[in-house]
């Protein structure tokens, strides 16, 4: 919904979700994860549908769940040693997803322009993709390959497809996926043509 630009109907996503949680503390976590999906998303669609996607979660949130949310960043970058913690992961994530052909990729990337490298890894990969304590590498990369359905990128989808089986996906996990991003593209585009 986040990379289609339709923010508004992320509420629906968190409404039904809330109706089937009777814990507070669950609705805490589904909130948390929710809002940290959506953020990584930006590695792929960018700040701007991010933001009017966080915006739509946070006003569906009943009052008494916003309050129990983090009120802190969870990246930590006030030491060097945060930073350089957060470039480590990064690569190891990056290294992970592209396993055997890493070598290639960072060099194509390189190739384009040294800067995109560079910043995809210490500042996509490090603080963003590989922060686990809410969604794991797996969910994540699964989180990649729904944003790159929707853009058809063929070459980034390939890439992060193998990435997501080698973090654990299951053919099973990523035929899900495709089946649900197929579903709601085919849903938006009808109502395009309304």
């Amino acid at each position: 919904m986040s990379t289609l630009n339709h923010a508004q109907d992320i509420p629906t996503i968190y409404q039904t979700v809330e109706k089937n949680i009777q814990q507070q503390e669950e609705k805490v976590r589904v909130m948390m994860r929710l809002r940290e999906g959506i953020f990584k998303t930006f590695a792929i669609v960018g700040y701007p549908r991010v933001i009017n996607s966080l915006q739509a979660l946070q006003a569906a949130a009943p009052s008494e769940v916003l309050a129990q949310l983090p009120a802190k960043p969870i990246r930590s970058e006030s030491s060097w040693h945060d930073i350089t913690e957060q470039r480590e992961r990064g690569n190891q994530l990056f290294d992970a997803i592209y396993e055997r052909h890493t070598q290639r990729v960072r060099e194509h990337m390189y190739n384009a322009y040294p800067d995109l490298a560079q910043t995809a890894i210490n500042h996509l990969y490090g603080p963003i993709l590989s922060e686990p304590s809410i969604v794991s590498a797996k969910e994540t990369s699964l989180i990649m390959i729904a944003g790159l359905m929707v853009q058809d990128v063929p070459a980034q989808l390939k890439g992060h497809r193998y990435g997501a089986l080698h973090l654990g996906a299951t053919q099973q996990d990523l035929s899900r996926v495709e089946n649900l991003v197929d579903l709601l593209s085919r849903y938006y585009k009808q109502q395009e043509q309304r």
